[in-house]
């Protein structure tokens, strides 16, 4: 796959949304790697500012990079197409606002190689545009082993709150995404849960990497996080994917703890994009309610495990609650 280079090709698929003013930036640190062997591949979804313009300007200056087009879908059949696309060894996903630490993809490739691992996860900090930056995922906090090849099954008891549900923060190995099947929903939001969950549960091999390697902006309006509120029941239905796909598979017994704090977790998460607003408690109960129907959740375990952190969204204390949600990821 890599042609006369011995190293590994890396496929980068980057999604591409009205995205101009943070592409350049972004797509510097990606071409900036010190890992050089690299096929980026840039799937404009119907963008309607300059985002393709820039695609292209950027392409005449290195011949990594490959551009597709098609309408706007949503980064979740973006990706899908990214990825059909890429004939790469190791597959990662990046963001078109996001900044990726210069030697990310070599670190990523030295332990993928010398593990033979499935997938590598890692953290990452949050930046908004005044620079303000602190850890926002470690792995080492969320007590999971470090540096070593395990498999889903023996974290099964936190796997998903290890796992983060981005696909942004993992470096996969091709070969095992291709058998895997596995798809990234075309929602419009929360289209990556389905598939980041199900590619950990389906991987033998996964390595935590306690190395902070990707700034994710926060404050974007353009990017998903930014809209987020709109379309707030696919967070639902993205739940009732996972949760059939478990069942099917077998799985739901192993992660059935795991499964419900993340459903909780999501609805509370999802319920932050909308603080404040009126529609806030028609908004609340629709997306309870779902997560109960849906993926036949006890509404006293709602009640019970996310009671703190919903009284204060309706108090409209964010600060209190994100403290709440926080501190349920860790446990």
């Amino acid at each position: 796959m890599a042609g006369n280079n011995k190293e590994p090709l890396v496929s980068i698929v980057i999604p591409v949304y009205n995205a101009e003013e943070y592409l350049k930036e972004s797509l510097c640190s990606v071409l900036g790697q010190s890992y050089k062997n690299l096929e980026i591949i840039c799937v404009d979804d119907g963008s309607t500012d300059k985002s393709l313009q820039i695609l292209q300007r950027m392409k005449e200056n290195d011949d990594r990079m490959k551009i597709l087009s098609e309408d706007n879908q949503g980064a979740g059949a973006a990706r899908n197409l990214g990825t059909e696309a890429a004939s790469g060894e190791y597959i990662f996903f990046f963001d078109a606002d996001d900044y990726l630490h210069k030697k990310a993809i070599q670190m990523l490739v030295k332990v993928a190689e010398k593990d033979s691992a499935d997938i590598v996860l890692f953290g990452y900090y949050k930046f908004s545009e005044e620079k303000k930056m602190h850890v926002a995922y470690s792995p080492k906090v969320l007590k999971v082993p470090i540096g070593k090849v395990i498999s889903p099954e023996s974290i099964s008891d936190r796997l998903f709150q290890a796992d983060h549900g981005m696909p942004w923060n993992k470096f996969y190995r091709a070969e095992f995404v291709i058998k895997s099947e596995v798809k990234f929903q075309t929602l419009k939001n929360t289209n990556d849960e389905f598939f980041s969950r199900i590619t950990t549960v389906e991987a033998k091999r996964i390595v935590f990497l306690n190395k902070t390697l990707i700034g994710y902006r926060v404050g974007n309006k353009q990017s998903l996080q930014g809209s987020a509120s709109a379309n707030i029941l696919n967070c639902t239905l993205a739940l009732q994917a996972i949760y059939d796909e478990l069942k099917c598979k077998g799985y739901y017994e192993i992660y059935s703890g795991t499964f419900k704090k993340l459903a909780g977790y999501v609805v509370m998460l999802k319920l932050l994009a909308v603080r404040g607003s009126d529609a806030f408690g028609i908004l609340a109960k629709e997306v309870s309610d779902n997560t109960i129907r849906l993926c036949e959740m006890e509404e006293d375990y709602l009640e019970e495990k996310y009671r703190s952190a919903f009284r204060a969204l309706q108090s409209k204390d964010i600060a209190k609650a994100e403290i709440y949600l926080n501190e349920l990821q860790r446990r």
